[in-house]
């Protein structure tokens, strides 16, 4: 019976660290995913914005061909951007969670944010006041240029 309750302890143990080791797999995925998205979306920024300054008088949502963006780049599925009056707004609408924060990290400007009551919601300073885009959903996480 002894044998018994030690192979038992060992399962049980064994199961612990199991599912540790997949709550950390997952863990690093998501923030792997995050990672990635954030980067992608500000590379998608720089390209929007160069072509706002480029095209001042441009409205609307450019393609991603009218775009430079670079040959190895592969812009995931969300990722959009607006321009008007040489300004231009990229945005991702339902963002996962941290991926507000790792823009603002990455960035360390106030130009990134959320979109609130159609204003832009920093995490830096909170609403700074710039008036965002009616086309540009509530709730979507939004860099400027």
């Amino acid at each position: 019976m002894p044998i018994l309750w030690l192979v038992l302890a060992v399962l049980v143990l064994s199961g612990g660290l199991l599912v540790q080791t997949h709550s950390r797999a997952i863990t690093a995925a998501e923030y792997a995913t995050i990672d990635t998205l954030s980067r992608s979306l500000l590379v998608y920024r720089s390209a929007a914005a160069e072509f706002a300054k480029a095209n001042p008088v441009f409205v609307g949502n450019p393609t991603d061909a009218a775009l430079n963006l670079p040959g190895w780049f592969r812009k995931p599925t969300g990722i959009s951007s607006y321009v008007i009056g040489g300004q231009s707004y990229t945005y991702y609408p339902d963002g996962p969670g941290g991926l507000l924060d790792a823009l603002a990290s990455a960035t360390e400007s106030e130009l990134v944010g959320v979109k609130r009551s159609g204003r832009l919601v920093s995490p830096r300073s909170a609403s700074i006041g710039i008036a965002l885009p009616a086309v540009i959903p509530e709730g979507a996480i939004v860099a400027l240029n």
